[in-house]
C-alpha cells in the first residue's frame, strides 16, 4: 500500500501545474481551493499514521 502512496505523491509532484491548473478551475476561490487542498494532505497524513501505527503495534 505504501508503493501506491510513493507512486502518487511523484505522480502529483511531476503535474503539480496542470494539477494546479485544473485545482484552480475546479475551485476558482482560493480560500475554498486551500480547504480542499489541505483536506487531501490530511488524509493522507492520517492514513499514513494509521499505517504506522498498525506497524509498531505488533
Amino acid at each position: 500500500m505504501s508503493h501506491i502512496l510513493i507512486v502518487l505523491a511523484v505522480i502529483g509532484f511531476l503535474f503539480r501545474k496542470p494539477l494546479g491548473r485544473m485545482f484552480a478551475k475546479q475551485f476558482p476561490d482560493r480560500a475554498k481551493r486551500h480547504r480542499v487542498v489541505g483536506t487531501i494532505i490530511l488524509a493522507f497524513a492520517l492514513l499514513i499514521a494509521v499505517r504506522l501505527v498498525a506497524l509498531f503495534w505488533k
